[in-house]
């Protein structure tokens, strides 16, 4: 079925192209299905992956291209934060997003999927997504991605997700 929120039919009214990949059987495919169907569909040598609910900050395309300027790079992220927030909220994902910048640090780099940027090239050759996982394949990814070269983490670029799972199910 379509998503609760209309985001299929907002997408068809300005998108040039969506790709929906929602059912396999009776059980709906993983977020790893959805988005590896949209990468096969892509046709740039770099695939952008932004959650519908996520909207990064105006310098977010020029610092995600000039990132990838360097060859070595494959995979380019940014910190996340939370729309609407508590100070408390916000703490947290402070925390989140330095452990995201130690992780790439310590080269096991746990990058979210909320707004990720993968070169095609080694996209492809590591397979993408992991489409048995229901979660964390975002992270898995990015480890895998990592020993085919240099993956950037922009701690001076943030994306904004909506704050509704923080409401719903709280930190």
């Amino acid at each position: 079925g379509l998503s609760a929120d209309h985001t299929q039919q907002i997408a068809r009214k300005i998108a040039d192209k969506v790709v929906c990949e929602i059912h396999k059987g009776d059980k709906p495919k993983s977020i790893g299905a959805g988005r590896n169907a949209g990468a096969r569909h892509a046709t740039g040598d770099v695939i952008l992956f932004n959650d519908a609910d996520t909207i990064p900050q105006a310098n977010y395309y020029s610092q995600i291209k000039k990132a990838f300027e360097n060859p070595s790079v494959v995979g380019v992220g940014c910190k996340i934060m939370p729309k609407e927030a508590t100070r408390l909220q916000r703490f947290v994902f402070e925390i989140l997003n330095l452990m995201v910048y130690l992780s790439v640090k310590a080269g096991r780099p746990a990058i979210a999927g909320n707004s990720v940027a993968y070169r095609k090239g080694a996209f492809f050759k590591i397979k993408g997504f992991d489409e048995e996982m229901q979660a964390s394949e975002d992270q898995d990814l990015c480890v895998r991605i990592s020993k085919l070269g240099k993956v950037v983490y922009l701690s001076h670029v943030t994306a904004y997700t909506d704050s509704r799972r923080l409401k719903k199910f709280g930190l």
